[in-house]
């Protein structure tokens, strides 16, 4: 079973920290389904009426608060106020390594594995959609694409597009989903040619 694979992968490996003090410690949970036709992501669509990230593809997550234990702590309780994924149903595999996100966000993204089917519970004022993305899909070569960043920004590296039907999935997560598929996967997006910006 690939959750196997994932988890040894991870447990074998030390995920990199950014050690980034000034910026706000979040944390999110990468939701893989197994199902008899091969794997699934999980992700949701960011609800339309939030400060941040409105209507974005993400992960569940969130904030670190101070009543938690930890990331990971974050990242379980988070999946279960905005999608209904309940700590229990979770088999953690492992951490990938800290990306930052926006201008002030420092994530740490866990892998699990929930069960298949999944009741899910969307809270609206935070989730406007939840839905699978098969990793087949994923890794297909026209799936995944690169965009550079203006020159006014000061980070030169690509941003990342994964598309799947209606869905354009970029930034923050695509950076999640690549480094995960390159770990489990056997992916190599750097023959990628970057797409230019119109």
């Amino acid at each position: 079973m690939i959750g196997d694979k994932i988890f040894t992968v991870l447990q074998s490996r030390t995920p990199k920290t950014l050690g980034e003090e000034r910026l706000e410690p979040a944390a999110v949970l990468v939701p893989i389904q197994e199902r008899a036709d091969g794997d699934y992501l999980v992700l949701t669509q960011r609800a339309a009426m939030l400060s941040s990230h409105r209507g974005q593809i993400a992960f569940p997550g969130g904030r670190v608060d101070r009543a938690d234990s930890g990331p990971l702590a974050a990242a379980l309780r988070e999946s279960q106020e905005e999608i209904g994924i309940k700590p229990r149903d979770v088999r953690v595999l492992g951490q990938l390594d800290q990306i930052t996100a926006a201008a002030n966000y420092l994530v740490t993204p866990f892998v699990g594995v929930i069960p298949f089917p999944y009741e899910f519970h969307l809270n609206p004022a935070e989730t406007a959609a939840v839905f699978s993305v098969p990793i087949s899909a994923l890794l297909d070569p026209g799936c995944f694409s690169m965009e550079p960043r203006s020159y006014s920004s000061a980070r030169r590296d690509p941003i990342y597009h994964f598309r799947y039907g209606e869905w354009d999935i970029w930034g923050a997560t695509a950076r999640i989903i690549k480094q995960l598929l390159e770990l489990a996967y056997g992916f190599d997006g750097k023959d990628t040619i970057p797409v230019e910006k119109p």
